[in-house]
């Protein structure tokens, strides 16, 4: 019995209709896999916790003989007939795998997209329609031997794939390719469908970042469909010379007689002409960054197929491109381990303990899943048998000299990433000094995302050189271009974004000297601080789009030490804006940074150091923590009365807050004298029907209500909604605070008819404007759910604590007064279901 010592990958696309007929197929062909031919899988053997749809993908590109199980149910799948089929179709189109349809069951499959390939059982004829079962399912396994048989894969004396004898790549195919297949069936579909339509196809430019990989894809595809030409060359095309002698070198590989000829231009046109007159080659010209010297040596007429790699963006109508991306994090990580021979060239990411998994994953976000890097950082690891968590501490006190180290033995790519890039950073800066600044600036951004608005509105801090491109979008528009020509930058037109590679960043960062990554970092911050705005409802979607902008600036504010005021500026807003979406513990943080630089700056008797103070407070009220928050109110009070005095607008927030601090302790009679004096302060100086005088009226209203003073608290409701409604709209987020109250007070006096439209309102009004995970949501729900109890409707009720509950222990954790409420209230309901009920739970 001959056995081989690499199995073949066989998977099987069923409908889980036909599980036990699979189940009966995989007993006869045990004995493929007992001689060791085959390993087989299919979808049941996906690990729970994993995810599925990536993992029968991995799987199903790496087999190379796939089974469709085909019945009425498999041609009624969607996966099954959409997805997985069609992807194992195009790998039999590619040559990558066999197809062999399996007929379980009588099926008009006449027309389907597998019905051109040969099927099983002999004859096409339904294995459920066999006299004897298993001599159909025999019949079966003994034509899949026959396709092993058949196939390249066993011992290398088979193999029947030779190269086309015109073939001039230079280097040999790369063992750890993976994670581009998408991108070669649409090349080879891109290239391919000028003949499917009797007319030559325009050339296919592979464009990128570089060390994205588009020489590995140029040469994979050479390998992987030479079987489509019988010729397949290859030009440097970096420069005008390295094309006059990549000609002359194909010249003289074809044997042209011009191909000796003393003048350059007799031997290009010599080749130019054999291209036009020949069909079936595929020219791959590598590394065309400057497109302008192509024209002179593309054919006019082509009789095969042109692919060019090039960093470039705009083609300038010389070729369609097609763009690559960077590796998603576990094809990285699994790029980077198998580099580092750490993972078996066939095995997948899963097959590796869960630490090292995630240990490769956070390696290859740190470098922007980018090839080159991960190949790079692989190889170190081979050649230094350190740990993966070593690398990853190395790699942040060392990053600038990894960066410039690379250890290939293959000439297919012998510049480090550092290196790649710096002759990109002096073409920039050759052609557009403005374009190299605004690079170093974009250095400091976060990589994804960078509002064009911060430029504009941020054009005062940054420098004399950049300042101009912000009022004027020409200039933008050629500097963005000049970036674009070599894949630096990226740009959204619809988003009004830019995005750069973070691995680009890391170079440029570290190619500048210390005062200078000072002074980049610093822009940066300003131009964002210009940009974002104060924290209102109006405003909150302009903050959520500069968010993470706006907490880089604030990282890079710690990094370097910046104690300005307008760093603590910034400080100030970013807090100010997560605080209103309830990130209290995103924003203590840095309102506390922000008193750090204000206090020993301005001293402590500042005004402006009263704003920090009393939103911190605001937090910890929010929090329960009201120990923390009384004397921070308190010492904001004192501030603010000193530096603003007593009948300044903004002297009106503390007490207001420090009442609605006693009133949640129960402590009513310090409460009241601080609601009236803030309400007094906002009447007499913003007037009778400004914003603040409701809030200070539904605060007074609310009081009366815990008190049960209910005759007292209604008409302060309603001035306070009205008010609310009138100056801020029928759907502003405050409008919700008044009415819940009101709903509030409805129920407490029983007046069920006139509270549920309210609390229904509310509802409403908060989801739609804080979100639906916002704590303040929870109010109407627990107020509906206490309606519902109350008039014995538990069905009603229960979901809507439970949503109620859900929100709070997310927000505000366990043991938050709030929180404490909501669930005596749950546990109340549960007391008063009646036993049937408790027991169906």
């Amino acid at each position: 019995m001959t056995t081989y010592s690499n199995a073949i990958n066989v998977f099987l696309s069923y409908a889980h209709e036909d599980e036990p007929l699979r189940d009966e197929l995989m007993k006869h062909l045990s004995s493929l896999e007992r001689q060791g031919l085959i390993s087989t899988w299919f979808d049941r053997k996906v690990v729970p916790g994993t995810d599925w749809a990536r993992t029968i993908d991995e799987r199903l590109n790496r087999a190379s003989i796939i089974l469709l199980l085909v019945s009425s149910d498999f041609l009624a799948s969607d996966y099954c007939y959409q997805v997985e089929m069609k992807r194992a179709l195009a790998r039999n189109q590619a040559g990558q795998a066999r197809v062999i349809p399996v007929i379980l069951r009588p099926a008009d499959w006449k027309g389907a997209l597998f019905s051109h390939l040969q099927v099983l059982p002999t004859d096409a004829k339904a294995i459920t329609t066999w006299s004897n079962r298993d001599e159909a399912f025999v019949d079966v396994v003994t034509g899949i031997r026959r396709a092993i048989e058949d196939l390249s894969l066993l011992p290398a004396s088979s193999a029947r794939a030779t190269l086309p004898s015109i073939w001039n790549i230079p280097y040999p195919r790369n063992p750890f390719f993976m994670g581009r297949d998408e991108v070669l069936i649409q090349l080879h579909a891109q290239l391919q469908g000028g003949q499917a339509m009797a007319l030559s196809p325009s050339p296919t430019a592979i464009s990128g970042l570089g060390g994205i990989g588009k020489t590995q894809i140029a040469t994979e595809y050479a390998y992987r469909y030479h079987q489509d030409y019988v010729a397949v060359l290859w030009a440097r095309a970096e420069s005008q010379d390295a094309l006059i002698s990549s000609y002359i070198a194909i010249a003289k590989l074809l044997n042209l007689p011009e191909g000796d000829a003393d003048e350059q231009e007799i031997t290009i046109e010599a080749v130019k002409m054999w291209l036009q007159n020949h069909q079936k080659w595929l020219l791959i010209l590598d590394n065309v960054d400057e497109l302008d010297v192509l024209p002179p040596f593309l054919p006019t007429v082509p009789g095969g197929h042109i692919l060019l790699t090039t960093r470039a963006w705009d083609m300038q109508r010389l070729a369609t491109r097609l763009e690559v991306e960077t590796l998603p994090d576990e094809q990285g990580a699994a790029l980077f381990l198998r580099r580092a021979g750490l993972l078996a060239p066939d095995a997948d990411l899963l097959q590796v303990p869960l630490t090292d998994q995630q240990l490769a994953v956070s390696i290859t976000y740190t470098l922007g899943g980018l090839p080159l890097a991960l190949d790079q950082a692989g190889a170190y690891l081979e050649a230094t048998g350190i740990s993966l968590s070593e690398y990853q501490e190395i790699y942040q006190t060392h990053r600038q000299t990894l960066l410039h180290d690379r250890r290939s033995r293959i000439s297919d790519h012998p510049e480090a990433v550092a290196t790649t890039w710096s002759l990109s950073f002096r073409r920039v800066q050759e052609k557009n000094y403005a374009a190299a600044d605004l690079l170093r600036l974009c250095a400091y951004f976060a990589p994804d995302a960078i509002a064009e608005e911060i430029l504009t509105l941020g054009a005062s801090v940054l420098g004399p050189v950049l300042a101009p491109l912000a009022s004027d979008a020409l200039l933008r528009n050629q500097a963005i271009e000049v970036l674009r020509t070599y894949s630096l930058v990226r740009r959204d037109p619809r988003e009004r974004t830019l995005s750069v590679h973070r691995l680009v960043q890391a170079v440029l960062q570290d190619e500048l000297e210390e005062e200078e990554q000072r002074i980049w970092a610093e822009r940066a911050m300003l131009a964002i601080n210009a940009a974002f705005p104060d924290a209102k409802h109006r405003t909150w979607p302009q903050c959520e789009r500069l968010l993470r902008q706006a907490i880089t600036g604030t990282q890079i504010i710690q990094q370097y030490q910046i104690a300005t005021w307008k760093a603590s500026r910034l400080l100030y807003k970013v807090a100010s804006y997560l605080q209103d979406r309830a990130r209290y513990r995103e924003a203590e943080p840095l309102y506390q940074r922000a008193l750090g630089i204000l206090e020993p700056s301005l001293g402590t008797g500042h005004p402006d150091v009263g704003y920090p103070l009393h939103n911190l407070a605001n937090i910890y009220l929010e929090q329960g923590k009201y120990a923390e928050a009384e004397p921070l109110y308190q010492r904001a009070l004192h501030i603010w009365e000193q530096s603003l005095g007593a009948e300044h607008p903004d002297v009106g927030y503390p007490p207001h807050n420090l009442a609605e601090l006693y009133r949640e302790q129960g402590k009513y009679a310090e409460a009241e004298p601080l609601y009236q004096r803030a309400l007094h302060i906002w009447e007499q100086s913003l007037g009778a029907e400004h914003p603040q005088v409701a809030s200070s009226l539904n605060g007074l209203a609310e009081l009366y209500r815990k008190q049960g003073k209910y005759a007292e608290a209604e008409p302060l409701y309603q001035r306070a909604l009205g008010i609310l409604e009138q100056s801020l709209g029928a759907e502003h987020p405050d409008v919700g605070y008044p009415l819940h109250n009101l709903a509030e007070l409805y129920r407490e006096q029983g007046k069920y008819a006139e509270a549920e439209p309210l609390y229904q309102r509310a509802l409403s009004i908060l989801e739609q404007s804080l979100g639906a995970e916002h704590p303040d949501v929870a109010f109407p729900f627990n107020g509906l759910a206490e309606l519902y109890r109350e008039q014995g409707k538990y069905t009603e009720a229960e979901p809507l604590y439970q949503r109620a509950l859900s929100i709070l222990e997310q927000s505000l954790g366990l043991e938050h007064p709030r929180t404490r409420t909501v669930r005596d209230n749950y546990a109340l309901l549960l007391q008063n279901m009646d036993p049937n009920t408790q027991q169906s739970r």
